[in-house]
């Protein structure tokens, strides 16, 4: 690697560092059984929602194959609107609440490495070829773990394209 490549490296690790330590410092507490009945409350209302567009029902039917799914929703959503309400019953009294804390840095962290597995699925799908998508997904993750060798590079890459040429014309396998 030439000079330039290693000053623009350490300045890019130097930013990284500067942000994590902003990051790192950010954290939240959350009550995760108000958190957790509130998403499931949405969920619930979203399934509700989507189970009509999902399964067709027969207008003859007395029990149709949208009653057991709608009766969980129902049922969902009954218990998460009882947990939200006990949990702000709870605050409103100054009781405590269980809580965890969230940390903004690790919740970054874990947003990159997901949004890393759907550039990994954009790219498998529009090439065609999973091989092609797992090298980059490999290769996303090296830089995301800060790897400067550029040999584990090569060593994805070739991985990747061998694993690939094993499956396909070793076993048969269709990607």
């Amino acid at each position: 690697m030439n000079n330039e490549n290693k000053g623009f490296m350490a300045a890019l690790d130097a930013k990284l560092d500067a942000i994590g330590d902003k990051l790192k410092k950010k954290e939240w507490k959350v009550p995760t059984d108000l958190l957790g009945g509130v998403i499931f409350l949405v969920f619930g209302l979203a399934m509700l929602y989507i189970i009509p567009l999902q399964i067709e029902v027969k207008k003859k039917e007395l029990v149709n194959g949208q009653a057991f799914p709608k009766l969980l929703m129902y049922i969902m959503i009954a218990c998460s609107v009882i947990l939200i309400v006990n949990q702000v019953l709870k605050m409103l009294r100054k009781e405590p609440v269980k809580t965890t804390t969230i940390n903004l840095l690790v919740e970054v962290k874990a947003v990159l490495i997901f949004l890393s597995m759907i550039v990994f699925w954009l790219v498998a799908e529009k090439t065609g070829n999973f091989a092609i998508g797992s090298a980059v997904f490999g290769v996303l993750m090296l830089f995301f773990f800060r790897c400067k060798k550029p040999l584990y590079y090569a060593i994805v890459l070739v991985a990747a394209v061998a694993i690939w040429a094993a499956f396909r014309f070793g076993l048969g396998v269709l990607f």
